[in-house]
């Protein structure tokens, strides 16, 4: 059994009704060449909960704080590679947090998000739903829209 890596990502949604996320692209390592479309987020860090990582993380990753992140919207568990190429069972949980404006700070991020990160933009639901490029995970436009309505 892999060992289990802990996450909280953020569905940040504009007053525009839009999302924010994120382009991975590795360059180098086991994941090289290797895109894809993802929220705001990451790993716990040891003793913090998911929903202080979601206020950490997304502090560190928009430049937005917030005191609280509410309740989980989704929990997801699957077989994930790292970019060390260490295969883990990721364990996310996903929030929902309403930003006042669309803004989004790389200010605070590590030399690897620098890297990794080649692109960010707001999506519309349509935009999302009718994507063709690889957005994760699979059934964001469901959790997208599900976050609309709360």
């Amino acid at each position: 059994m892999p060992r289990r890596c802990f996450a909280a990502r953020i569905l940040l949604i504009s007053p525009f009704h839009r999302l924010l996320l994120f382009k991975i692209h590795y360059k180098t390592g086991a994941l090289a060449g290797r895109s894809y479309w993802a929220t705001p987020g990451g790993k716990l860090r040891v003793g913090e909960t998911f929903e202080e990582a979601a206020i950490r993380e997304l502090l560190e990753e928009t430049g937005i704080a917030v005191e609280d992140v509410g309740l989980s919207l989704a929990r997801k568990e699957f077989p994930w590679q790292l970019s060390d190429g260490e295969h883990v069972l990721a364990v996310e949980n996903y929030y929902i947090v309403r930003a006042l404006e669309e803004q989004c700070s790389s200010e605070s991020w590590t030399p690897q998000e620098h890297e990794a990160v080649s692109e960010i933009r707001w999506w519309s639901q349509n935009e999302l739903a009718t994507s063709r490029e690889v957005i994760l995970p699979i059934d964001l436009p469901i959790l997208f829209a599900r976050g609309l309505h709360m």
